[in-house]
């Protein structure tokens, strides 16, 4: 039968005995041909434009990108360099603080210094009242002497000494009164 068919198909196309067949085959075959033509025309057309919006969404996110990672870029060079910046501001305070710190540290050491020489001579002069306390009470009279040696050694201060003057001034004058009481 495929034979048959072959064979009417070949003898009406090739001879033309059959003209109903004539027209009508060629027709269809043309039309499918054409429909066909025009259905892979179409099926690339549609494939060629899915592609080239599929190229189009590429190149636009391949540019998206790159705008992306730029400004990503941009933003930690900026970010980067305004840590570089607040790096160098906290170095240059810390060098000042620790400036300020030695200073402090320098200062605190002449205080302590100077304090344990006030406690030195506090002592010292404690020491020197004690013994002249000591001194008047068994003289009673007081040694106008040792303190005259210790003004001449620099232990006492001026006030000490303004006291050793009016010590002096009562001393004397309390023996001017006893001369005075026992020649009347």
């Amino acid at each position: 039968m495929a034979a048959n068919y072959h064979t009417s198909f070949s003898s009406s196309v090739d001879f033309g005995t059959n003209v109903h067949h004539h027209h009508r085959q060629p027709m269809v075959k043309q039309f499918s041909s054409s429909v066909s033509c025009n259905n892979s025309s179409s099926t690339w057309d549609h494939e060629s434009q899915m592609n080239m919006v599929i190229q189009d969404r590429k190149h636009r996110r391949m540019i998206s990108n790159r705008e992306s990672a730029r400004r990503s870029r941009m933003r930690k060079q900026r970010q980067l360099e305004e840590l570089c910046t607040q790096v160098v501001w906290l170095k240059n305070q810390n060098h000042g603080l620790l400036d300020q710190l030695n200073r402090f540290l320098e200062s605190q050491k002449q205080v302590i210094q100077e304090n344990r020489k006030l406690k030195k001579e506090t002592l010292e002069l404690r020491k020197l009242l004690s013994e002249a306390q000591l001194a008047t009470t068994y003289t009673g009279l007081g040694d106008i002497g040792f303190f005259r040696d210790l003004d001449d050694d620099g232990y006492l201060l001026p006030s000490c000494t303004t006291v050793q003057s009016s010590h002096e001034t009562t001393v004397s004058s309390a023996n001017t009164n006893d001369s005075s009481t026992l020649l009347h």
